[in-house]
């Protein structure tokens, strides 16, 4: 019974913070004239019967007796889903009347239903891709975090060449689809990194396979194949933090390097564009581009 309590204060926050009745109807798939009910009469009458006493057994009995759309039986044979769902919700991912930032909105509130996915593939990897100064296999620590409370997306950690870390989040729909997202420069700089990663079926794989687009330090957009070899559970962030990317040369790798390396750094493996100055606007810089791209 203390999860009424519980499911009262919650709805209450979300009711003061402006989320509508609808919205919270449409996250926990329970009608609106039900939840209104519980709401606006249930459960302020049960919280102050509680209040004042009573056994809660016999303050709910009483608390449903004003309405006539909720029954004892199904309120408490999903209470536990609805507390959830509730608690899952966050203001700020609502709409708000102006709808400004919808596309956004969408991706926060559908990251919540993916959470439980991403379970499955927190911890420690060492990404394998091609090197962009020299003939070598690039080695690129990442760790996937685990969820934590207030969490609507795990963060991930990358690590560059200069010894920084960057924070960034991560996706992990249901449809073998994921995404880890960073910003590579200083805060007030937007450098995007996505890394498209193709999930396996299986639960808690040893590898993920995916392609990922950066810049080179032209600002050039660069798309290259990757592999994640998972190497342990997450590890501190002051671990993680002294970690560094390496690039291994050819000639140094080993066995099970050397497959990665075919894998990834072979001819095509690599995809690069260039920023060309163009105040013609002629179709022939498209040309022109692909001339000079052959020879890098």
């Amino acid at each position: 019974m203390d999860r009424l309590l519980s499911l009262y204060e919650r709805m209450k926050k979300l009711r003061e913070s402006g989320v509508r009745m609808k919205d919270i109807s449409e996250e926990t798939d329970i009608a609106s004239s039900v939840l209104s009910s519980l709401y606006s009469s249930v459960l302020p009458m049960y919280v102050n019967l509680i209040s004042n006493g009573e056994d809660k057994e016999k303050a709910l009995d009483k608390s449903l007796q004003q309405v006539n759309n909720v029954s004892k039986r199904k309120l408490l044979g999903c209470l536990d889903t609805l507390y959830e769902k509730v608690h899952a919700i966050e203001p700020r991912l609502i709409n708000g009347k102006k709808n400004e930032r919808p596309f956004l909105d969408d991706i926060e509130k559908e990251a919540i239903n993916y959470l439980p996915n991403a379970g499955v593939y927190t911890g420690l990897y060492l990404a394998y891709s091609s090197s962009s100064f020299s003939d070598g296999l690039k080695v690129e620590p990442y760790m996937i975090a685990s969820i934590t409370d207030g969490d609507t997306m795990p963060k991930v950690y990358s690590q560059n060449m200069s010894g920084d870390y960057y924070t960034g989040i991560g996706l992990f729909s249901p449809f073998q689809i994921g995404y880890l997202i960073f910003n590579e420069q200083k805060r007030l700089q937007l450098a995007l990194k996505v890394v498209y990663l193709q999930l396996p079926i299986i639960e808690y794989p040893n590898f993920l396979k995916g392609i990922y687009l950066t810049h080179d330090y032209n600002r050039n957009p660069i798309a290259r194949r990757v592999i994640f070899i998972r190497q342990s559970d997450e590890i501190p962030l002051e671990e993680f933090a002294k970690m560094r990317t390496e690039v291994i040369p050819k000639e140094k790798l080993t066995d099970e390097q050397q497959i990665y390396y075919e894998y990834t750094c072979e001819t095509g493996d690599t995809i690069k564009s260039m920023m060309l100055v163009s105040p013609e606007k002629s179709l022939e810089e498209l040309k022109r581009e692909k001339q000079m791209l052959k020879l890098l």
